[in-house]
């Protein structure tokens, strides 16, 4: 696992930074306990100055050393703000110039509601989706015109840039932060032990210029709308090759070139996700649910959702009826 870096701030929201901390602690449990060979992880907490921190809740934090201490990291992770953050922006330059070298020397930033506002102080976010918390939205956008943002999503994410509209939102980005550096499974365990079961679908919430969909092959972002408007279907290699007008080895070549995954595998996919919504707000039985998202197979359709989410799907509708509908 790489370094990762916490930034510590005045009223900053101590879990916009501990939830992630700890959720990168469990993956690398995981890690270690697959006995898969592996630097340990190294996670700092660095401030502008040697002093504590006061959060918003009345809490101190100790940093373990200042930014200008910290010449690389891989991750750092920027705290939300409470109320309004002008105040604390105004004491931040060396903060926001340090962000900015990191980012040029690679590190992948993560910055949760108003703290979004250190990245664009910077100029990082010039040109660049983002968004923020809802109630700063208006005042974003003025006070950074050039930043495009996205206010129907919670998490977006341009070139190792990312923003968390809220520290809720922050739970699901890193469970896609940590499938980026530990690998899917782990991402599932952590996400089965953080609250998945109230995690809204990733395409719901998800904004990113490197998604499946963003790409310059047009006939395969044609199919893959096909491919979403028609999902329940019964669709084989050849029509999927048909909308695009190709052959079907010139489409299976050029589908995973443009999205990382086989068409067949992009299919699946989207039938899960379609799976899980229908398990959380419906009362379909298991069979009628498969059947309704284009599997003929029930026990193919229980194998494979059990294989992506590590849980069958009846555990996974139990767990969200007990969280979301128990007193």
């Amino acid at each position: 696992m790489p370094q990762v870096t916490v930034i510590a701030v005045p009223q900053m929201l101590g879990t916009s930074v501990s939830l992630p901390m700890e959720m990168l602690h469990a993956a690398d449990s995981y890690r270690h306990l697959s006995h898969t060979p592996h630097s340990p992880l190294q996670i700092q907490v660095a401030a502008m100055g040697p002093e504590s921190i006061l959060m918003a809740g009345g809490l101190r934090i100790l940093p373990d050393t200042t930014i200008d201490q910290v010449q690389t990291s891989d991750l750092v992770l920027v705290p939300a703000l409470w109320r309004n953050p002008v105040p604390v922006l105004r004491h931040c330059s060396p903060l926001v110039k340090w962000l900015a070298r990191q980012h040029r020397g690679g590190a992948v930033l993560c910055a949760a509601g108003t703290g979004v506002c250190l990245l664009a102080e910077s100029g990082l976010l010039d040109g660049r989706p983002a968004t923020t918390h809802w109630y700063y939205f208006d005042r974003f956008s003025e006070r950074y015109p050039r930043v495009h943002l996205q206010r129907d999503h919670f998490i977006t994410e341009a070139e190792g840039l990312y923003c968390a509209g809220s520290v809720n939102s922050v739970a699901d980005l890193m469970v896609h932060i940590i499938e980026q550096f530990y690998d899917r499974d782990i991402a599932s365990r952590v996400e089965q032990q953080f609250s998945r079961e109230i995690r809204k679908s990733y395409d719901q919430i998800y904004y990113s210029l490197s998604d499946a969909r963003n790409h310059p092959d047009e006939a395969i972002i044609r199919v893959q709308q096909w491919l979403q408007d028609n999902h329940a279907r019964e669709i084989n290699s050849e029509q999927m090759a048909a909308q695009a007008d190709m052959s079907l080895r010139t489409f299976n070549r050029r589908f995973r070139a443009a999205t990382g995954l086989s068409p067949r595998q992009y299919l699946l996919r989207l039938r899960i996700e379609a799976a899980k919504e229908l398990l959380r707000h419906s009362d379909l039985d298991i069979n009628a649910i498969a059947a309704a998202c284009g599997f003929n197979d029930d026990a193919y359709f229980a194998r494979s959702f059990k294989r992506q989410e590590r849980v069958t799907p009846s555990d996974f509708r139990r767990s969200v009826r007990s969280k979301l509908f128990s007193l």
